[in-house]
């Protein structure tokens, strides 16, 4: 019973479908103006609005890495792994810019005097598109990569909470009560 349900409906469904497309492809049901307007407006609504263009901003990174003075290692490894880091610390440079840094700090006082106080920097962030510009040996064997990404001016407004548009600029006096002593 229930085949047979499913089956009269999707033929009733396929019916349909050959029938409003007939209609809408001939000439007997309207004038080939109206047609054409028709098939025009179908056009303009399944088409999304244009988009604005974006507008995109260079951010760059700079990376330095220091050649390692192990001895077990060949010069050619030592100039590799010195040019890799150099290109990880650019990237962290520019993961930096781009989603920003999380710093844990810590202090202790004692006697109003500061015992010792510690931060620690963290960044976690996925960076696609950027490419090397440069890679360029320094003195005492130290290398220096640059590279660039083009992001669009809304990916800030969009990552970040405090950006120029949503931004809500208020008074210390709003936020917290102050009250005059």
């Amino acid at each position: 019973m229930k085949k047979q349900t499913v089956l009269k409906l999707s033929m009733v469904g396929l019916a349909s479908v050959f029938v409003l497309s007939g209609c809408i492809q001939s000439k007997s049901c309207c004038s080939g103006t109206e047609v054409r307007t028709q098939h025009n407006q179908a056009a303009s609504v399944v088409q999304p609005a244009q988009a604005s263009k974006p507008e995109l901003m260079k951010i760059s990174g700079i990376g330095y890495g220091a050649e390692s003075t192990f001895g077990a290692y060949t010069p050619g490894q030592r100039r590799l792994m010195a040019i890799r880091a150099s290109k990880l610390d650019a990237y962290r440079a520019l993961a930096e810019q781009l989603h920003g840094v999380k710093i844990d700090s810590n202090t202790s006082i004692s006697t109003l005097t500061a015992k010792s106080d510690s931060f620690r920097a963290r960044v976690n962030a996925v960076v696609r598109g950027a490419r090397i510009v440069s890679v360029t040996p320094m003195a005492d064997r130290n290398y220096e990569t640059v590279l660039e990404v083009y992001v669009d001016k809304r990916f800030f407004e969009q990552t970040f909470i405090y950006s120029g548009s949503k931004a809500k600029i208020q008074s210390p006096e709003s936020v917290y009560q102050v009250s005059s002593y």
